[in-house]
C-alpha cells in the first residue's frame, strides 16, 4: 500500500511540477514576443510600411469614389434632358473634387519620402 501511495504522489508531483515549468515557459515565450514586437514597432521600416498603408487606404478610397462618380450616371436610365444635364455637371464637378484630392494626396506623400525616394514617377 505504502508504494501505491508513493507511485501516486510521484505520478501527482511530475503533473504538477510539468504545468508549473510549462506555464512558465509559455510566461518566458510571451515575455520575449513582446519585447520583439516593441524592438520591431520603433523600427524604421516598420513605420513605413504602416504609412504606406496608411496612404494605400487613402488612395483606395478615393478609386471608389472614381469608380461611384461615374457610375452614377450609368445607373439613371430615364431622365429629362433637364435632369441628364444637371447629373452630368455634378459628375463632372465630382470628378474634379476628386482628382483634386487625389493630386493633394500624392503630393503629401512626396514630401513625406525621403529625399532619395523622390523620383516621383507620376510626374514623369
Amino acid at each position: 500500500m505504502l508504494y501505491l501511495f508513493l507511485a501516486f504522489f510521484v505520478l501527482t508531483s511530475t503533473f504538477f511540477i510539468g504545468r508549473y515549468f510549462a506555464a512558465k515557459t509559455r510566461l518566458v515565450e510571451k515575455t520575449i514576443e513582446e519585447t520583439i514586437e516593441r524592438k520591431l514597432s520603433a523600427s524604421p521600416m516598420n513605420i513605413e510600411l504602416i504609412r504606406l498603408r496608411e496612404e494605400n487606404g487613402v488612395m483606395r478610397n478615393l478609386l471608389i469614389d472614381m469608380v461611384e462618380n461615374e457610375a452614377s450616371l450609368a445607373v439613371a436610365t430615364r431622365m429629362s434632358e433637364v435632369e441628364r444635364n444637371r447629373a452630368i455637371n455634378a459628375r463632372t464637378t465630382r470628378r474634379k473634387e476628386v482628382f483634386g484630392e487625389a493630386i493633394l494626396v500624392l503630393q503629401q506623400a512626396d514630401q513625406k519620402r525621403p529625399a532619395a525616394d523622390r523620383h516621383a514617377p507620376w510626374r514623369a
